[in-house]
């Protein structure tokens, strides 16, 4: 059934109109597809083409349609779709948000000094983080081979090419099952302790209390009042620059910090809607802060492969390693 209805969004993309699916469906497929027609033309064109739109789009959904695969399967993945940040922007009152532990290892250190541990708080920042690694280094591998193909030997040319082919249909499974986690960090209630009501916590504001809000907020609203063309229209201008020296893990760090700070910010003003009706009656500022939210799962997921593809320039490949860099001058063809 899930499946099902995963074809029909996707041809509903294509044309122009979105089902009216949930959340989990709808959302995350609208931010892979988006993201995914608003690649530039540097990237390379198997991944700029309709059927690779579609295919990214499609696995959108497909971190929570595995949810229930097991007892250890939950327990190891659904952590890593939030992170539960305190009003004083910390992770359990001892990780700092704009300061994360540059690996899940030391994090998880830190909080277990707190009394905690990542499968307690979540640690969708690494799940980000992970996934952006994963796919630089696949296209670094499709860079050497794509070369390898053109320039190698004739028995080099036939098994890159082979191998190509192979890491194409790879670089879009990753990008489009990461792409999972980046939307997930675009919406405020993943990544605040209020994710579900304001929870027993102090509530100067008087904001709701109500165990509906996460689920009002990612099904009926959106599937009432989101449009891809809104969502589209709301995207931000891409900010990629390319880097020729190799980029540190704490780097990309920085940068999902600061998308996730952004996406805290907004966990009052999705509350102060809320405590005005405005996601009840669909208030033109409802509709257009939602989509925002949207469009920024899909600006960030958008520069983030254009910054795995462009820093995969910089990796190494093999055994022993070579420099991408070198292949594609002509060593080790």
């Amino acid at each position: 059934m899930v499946r099902v209805a995963g074809l029909l969004c996707i041809a509903g993309f294509a044309s122009g109109s979105v089902p009216a699916l949930a959340w989990g469906s709808k959302g995350h497929r609208m931010i892979n597809y988006i993201a995914a027609r608003a690649l530039p033309a540097s990237l390379p064109a198997f991944m700029r083409t309709q059927a690779a739109a579609n295919e990214l789009a499609f696995l959108g959904p497909e971190e929570d349609d595995l949810k229930g695969s097991g007892r250890e399967w939950d327990a190891q993945n659904d952590p890593g779709h939030y992170v539960d940040v305190l009003d004083d922007g910390t992770i359990a009152g001892d990780v700092k948000l704009d300061a994360l532990p540059s690996t899940r290892e030391a994090y998880d250190t830190g909080l277990r000094a707190a009394g905690s541990d990542q499968y307690k708080q979540g640690f969708l920042p690494y799940s980000i983080l992970d996934g952006w690694e994963q796919l630089r280094m696949d296209f670094a591998y499709w860079r050497v081979d794509a070369y390898r193909a053109s320039h190698g030997s004739s028995k080099t040319r036939l098994r890159a090419a082979a191998d190509r082919a192979i890491e194409q249909r790879l670089i879009l499974r990753d990008a489009g099952v990461w792409g999972h986690f980046v939307a997930d960090a675009s919406q405020p209630l993943h990544v605040t302790v209020h994710f579900n009501g304001w929870g027993d916590y102090p509530n100067p504001g008087g904001y709701s209390t109500a165990r509906t809000l996460h689920a009002y907020f990612e099904s009926t609203f959106v599937n009432r009042y989101v449009t891809t063309s809104a969502v589209t229209k709301l995207l931000a201008p891409l900010t990629v620059k390319p880097e020729r020296a190799l980029v540190a893990q704490d780097r990309a760090m920085a940068q999902i910090e600061s998308y996730l700070e952004q996406t805290n910010a907004a966990v009052v003003p999705l509350y102060t809607i809320e405590k005005t009706g405005g996601f009840e009656s669909g208030s033109p500022q409802a509709v257009r802060f939602c989509s925002a939210r949207i469009a920024a799962g899909a600006s960030e997921l958008r520069d983030l492969i254009v910054w795995a593809w462009d820093d995969s320039l910089n990796e190494k490949v093999g055994y022993p390693a070579q420099p991408v860099r070198d292949v594609l001058q002509g060593a080790h063809a």
